[in-house]
């Protein structure tokens, strides 16, 4: 004899499964962009520290520069490929690989940077400095 009311099954029945997954599916691409967004701000924030840390290990190089009087004029420029090897010992100061940082120049004044480039994985970094105070701004 069946009894009236209640059935004896047990589950989910198709269409209850097939709306779960629509609603999942519409969850799944408005998420997706947005991680992507997340993803990139990420890795250029990334890079502006990576600038701002090679930008540092310049200027210590500048300054350490003048106290052993390697450097005997107020101006000139400290590049990657530059002489007496400041380009390679700002990178290894900064800690960074010549492959990510493909690139640096940095101008300085009286022994102080004023200005310069810096190429991270193929991204260009300026440096600007405005009343003692440096901002990065990408190309």
């Amino acid at each position: 004899m069946k009894k009236l009311g209640k059935s004896s099954k047990k589950g989910f029945t198709l269409v209850e499964l097939i709306v779960v997954l629509v609603i999942l599916a519409v969850l799944a691409a408005m998420l997706v962009p947005a991680l992507v967004g997340y993803i990139d701000k990420a890795k250029a924030e990334k890079e502006y520290q990576t600038a701002s840390t090679v930008y540092s290990a310049a200027q210590a190089e500048v300054t350490e520069a003048y106290g052993k009087g390697a450097i005997t004029t107020g101006s000139g420029t400290i590049t990657q490929a530059a002489p007496a090897g400041y380009g390679d010992q700002v990178l290894t100061l900064a800690g960074v690989d010549s492959q990510v940082v493909t690139a640096f120049s940095f101008n300085y004044t009286n022994y102080i940077i004023t200005g310069g480039t810096v190429t991270i994985n193929g991204h260009v970094y300026t440096l600007t400095i405005t009343n003692g105070s440096p901002s990065w701004s990408a190309s």
